[in-house]
C-alpha cells in the first residue's frame, strides 16, 4: 500500500510577501518572519505564492489572463516579463528558506501544468512527492500557463492548490492554509449593512449565499476573495478543510500548521462522511471485543487482597450500599460505564442499558456523542438513554480531539448536553487510541483555551475520563488546576483500545514491520494505580473503570479511593444478550449481582455502608506487581 502521510498546503499571498502598491517591491521582513514560522513547525508543507506587485501589475497591462491578443503591443514581450518577475520572487522566497537552512526547492509551475480547454493539466506529480519524501519543501507559484491549443492565461496560485489536492496520491493533505495580510472573510453585518464582521466558521455550503463584505479593491489579476471562495469550495468538495488567517500576526502561520486556536475564518467541509466513517467504527467497536480477546493480558486488581473479618458485626441485610452522585441519590455506587452510541444496533443497547439502570437506580454512560451532533437521526441513540430512565444519574460524553479543535463551537458541547439532559458531562481523553486511529485526532494544543470558555457557560459537572491508559500524577494535577470537577480513570486492565484498531486499522500492518497497535496494546497505567495517583491531588469524585469484573473489584476501587465503580465491557455482553431476546433482564441480573457481591464484601469487612471501607487502607494488601508500582 502507498504511503499516505499527511501534508498541509499553506498559500503565502502576494498581498502579503510584496507591497501592492509599489511594483517589484518585496516585504522582507514578513518573508523571512513567515518562513521561520514554517521551519519551526517540522511539518511536511509545499508552499504555494501569489504574484503580488510582482506579478498583478504586468499580468494586468498585458491583460495576460484573457490570452492571446494582437491588438495589445509587445503582448508576448509581457507573457514573458510576467514569468520572469514570478521567477524572481520565487528565487527570492527560496533563496531565504536556504539561508534559514531550511531545505526547499523551487518548482516552476508553467513547466508542470497544461491547460486543456478549460481544465488544467499537471503533467506529473510524482516530482512533487519525491521531494516531500527526500524533506524538502517544494515551493510553487502562480505563473503564466500555456494552452495546448498555443494559447496563453494565468495559473493561480489557488488554482494550483487544487490541482494538488486532487492529484496528490501518496500524500493526504489535511489542511489547506492561506496565509493573506487579512484575518480572513469580512461579511456584511446583519444588523447593519455598513459595518463587517469577521466570520470565524464557514461551512463551504455556505459560502455561495455570504454576502462580503465591501473591503475596498485590490490589484487581483486572479478574482480576490470572491475568486478565492470558489476555489475554496472546490477544495472543500475534496473533503479538506481550509484555514483563512492574517499572515502578518505574531506567530500565526505557525499556529495555524500546529492546528493550534487563532483568530480567523475556518472554512469546514460537508460532515457526510464523516457520519459513515463513524458510524461504521461505532459498529465495529461493539462488535470485536465480543468476536475477539481485546482485554489486557494483566488484570491488577488480581494484586489486592481484602482483609476478611470473621466476625461481622452487622445484620447483613442492613447493610447500605447506597451513594451520592454529584447529589444525586444512587442505589449503589455503580455506573454503566460510557459504551456505545450513534449507529442503530447502539439506539438498542443504550435503551437496554439505561431501561436497566433505572429500575436498580444506578448511574448510565454514553458513548462519545460527536456522531448525534453531526446527523440528528443518530442522535437519537444518545437521547433515547434519558427517554427511558428520566430519574437517574446520566454522563455525557464528549472527545478531547473535538475540544482541541480551533473551530471548536462551544454550542456543540451544549447540544450534547441537551441531548440526554446529561446531569454530568464526561471529556474522554484517549490518546493512546487516536494514535493508532485511521485519521485520528493528534493535537490537543487548544484544550486548555477551549475549556476555560467551556467552564464559563456550563453549569452542570464536568469531569475528565481515561479510556483504558489511565491517568497519571501530573496530567491528574494538571486537569484538577483546569478546573475539572471530577475524574473517570479509565486505566489498564480492561479493554484495550489499541486492540482494538489492530483489528479495525489494516493499514497499519502494511505501513510498518510491526504493527505498533500491537505492541502499545497494554501500555499504560493500571487502574489501581491510576485511583490512588488521582486521589492524592484532588478530593473530587472519582469513577474507577479499566478491568473491574465483579462487587469485590469495586470495593477495592473504594478502599484505594473511587467514589463509584463502572463497567463496560460486563455491559456490553449482558446487552447483546438482552439484545437477541428483546429484553433487559440479564442486564439488570448483572447489576444485582453486582449489588450482592459489593454487599458480601462490606459484610465480611466488617462494614455496614461504603463510607466506612473508603481509602481504609487497613482494609486491603498490595501484592505482585502491583506493589511495584506503589513502592
Amino acid at each position: 500500500m502507498e504511503e499516505t502521510e499527511g501534508i498541509i498546503l499553506l498559500k503565502l499571498g502576494g498581498s502579503l510577501l510584496t507591497e501592492k502598491n509599489k511594483p517589484l517591491s518585496l516585504r522582507k521582513d514578513v518573508i523571512k518572519n513567515a518562513i521561520q514560522q514554517i521551519g519551526k513547525s517540522s511539518r511536511k508543507i509545499i508552499v504555494i505564492h501569489g504574484g503580488g506587485s510582482f506579478g498583478h501589475p504586468l499580468a494586468k497591462k498585458y491583460d495576460i489572463s484573457q490570452g492571446l491578443n494582437n491588438s495589445i503591443k509587445n503582448q508576448i514581450v509581457g507573457l514573458a516579463e510576467t514569468h520572469d518577475t514570478m521567477n524572481k520572487l520565487n528565487s527570492y522566497i527560496v533563496r531565504e528558506f536556504l539561508n534559514q537552512s531550511i531545505p526547499a526547492i523551487s518548482i516552476q509551475s508553467s513547466s508542470i501544468f497544461l491547460k486543456k480547454s478549460q481544465n488544467y493539466i499537471l503533467k506529473t506529480i510524482d516530482i512533487i512527492e519525491t521531494y516531500l519524501k527526500l524533506g524538502l519543501i517544494p515551493v510553487l507559484y502562480g505563473d503564466i500557463i500555456l494552452e495546448k491549443s498555443g494559447n496563453f492565461s494565468i495559473l493561480s496560485g489557488d488554482q494550483i492548490i487544487l490541482e494538488l489536492c486532487n492529484h496528490l496520491d501518496k500524500f493526504r493533505v489535511e489542511k489547506v492554509i492561506f496565509a493573506t495580510e487579512i484575518d480572513g472573510v469580512y461579511v456584511e453585518d446583519k444588523n447593519n449593512r455598513d459595518d463587517s464582521i469577521l466570520a470565524s466558521n464557514i461551512n463551504y455550503k455556505d459560502i455561495d449565499n455570504i454576502k462580503l463584505a465591501n473591503l475596498g479593491q485590490k490589484i487581483d489579476v486572479t478574482g480576490g476573495m470572491k475568486g478565492k471562495l470558489e476555489s475554496i469550495k472546490k477544495i472543500c468538495e475534496l473533503d479538506i478543510p481550509v484555514q483563512i488567517i492574517n499572515g502578518l500576526k505574531q506567530d500565526y502561520i505557525l499556529k495555524a500548521i500546529k492546528s493550534e486556536k487563532v483568530i480567523g475564518t475556518y472554512i469546514s467541509v460537508d460532515d457526510s462522511y464523516r457520519k459513515l466513517d463513524i458510524s461504521k467504527r461505532k459498529i465495529e467497536h461493539l462488535k470485536i471485543p465480543i468476536d475477539y480477546n481485546v482485554q489486557n493480558k494483566k488484570n491488577y486488581f488480581d494484586d489486592i487482597e481484602l482483609i476478611y473479618h470473621a466476625f461481622p458485626q452487622y445484620n447483613f441485610n442492613d447493610i447500605d450500599l447506597s451513594a451520592n452522585f454529584f447529589g444525586k441519590e444512587i442505589s449503589a455506587p455503580i455506573c454503566i460505564a460510557a459504551i456505545t452510541g450513534g449507529h442503530s444496533i447502539s439506539y438498542k443497547i443504550n435503551k437496554i442499558l439505561a431501561s436497566a439502570a433505572e429500575n436498580q437506580k444506578i448511574i448510565m454512560s454514553v458513548g462519545s456523542q460527536r456522531a448525534g451532533l453531526l446527523d440528528s437521526e443518530l442522535s437519537k441513540s444518545f437521547s433515547i438513554v434519558r427517554e427511558v430512565a428520566p430519574n437517574i444519574p446520566i454522563i455525557g460524553n464528549l472527545g478531547i480531539g473535538q475540544l482541541s479543535k480551533p473551530d471548536f463551537n462551544i454550542n456543540d458541547f451544549i447540544d450534547c448536553i441537551e441531548m440526554i439532559n446529561a446531569d454530568v458531562m464526561a471529556i474522554h481523553f484517549n490518546a493512546l487510541h487516536e494514535l493508532f486511529q485511521e485519521k485520528g485526532d493528534k493535537t490537543y494544543s487548544n484544550l486548555i483555551e477551549n475549556f476555560k470558555e467551556l467552564k464559563k457557560i456550563t453549569k452542570i459537572p464536568i469531569i475528565a475520563k481515561e479510556v483504558g491508559a489511565g491517568f497519571n500524577q501530573e496530567v491528574a494535577q494538571t486537569l484538577n488546576n483546569m478546573g475539572f470537577d471530577g475524574f473517570d480513570v479509565g486505566g489498564i486492565g480492561g479493554t484495550s483500545f489499541a486492540a482494538i484498531e489492530s483489528y479495525r486499522n489494516k493499514n497499519l500492518n502494511e505501513l510498518y514491520t510491526r504493527n505498533p497497535s500491537k505492541l502499545f496494546r497494554d501500555w499504560g497505567i493500571p487502574t489501581p494505580v491510576s485511583i490512588s495517583y488521582v486521589r492524592n491531588i484532588t478530593q473530587k469524585p472519582i469513577i474507577s473503570t479499566g478491568g473491574l469484573r465483579n462487587g469485590i473489584d469495586i470495593a477495592k476501587s473504594i478502599v484505594l479511593g473511587a467514589n463509584i465503580a463502572g463497567f463496560a465491557y460486563k455491559f456490553l455482553l449482558t446487552s447483546w444478550k438482552d439484545l437477541q431476546t428483546n429484553s433487559n433482564s440479564n442486564s439488570i441480573k448483572e447489576i444485582k449481582t453486582l449489588k450482592n457481591e459489593l454487599q458480601s464484601c462490606l459484610w465480611l469487612m466488617n462494614a455496614s455502608n461504603v463510607e466506612e471501607i473508603f481509602m481504609n487502607k487497613k482494609k486491603l494488601i498490595i501484592l505482585g506487581e502491583l506493589n511495584k508500582w506503589f513502592s
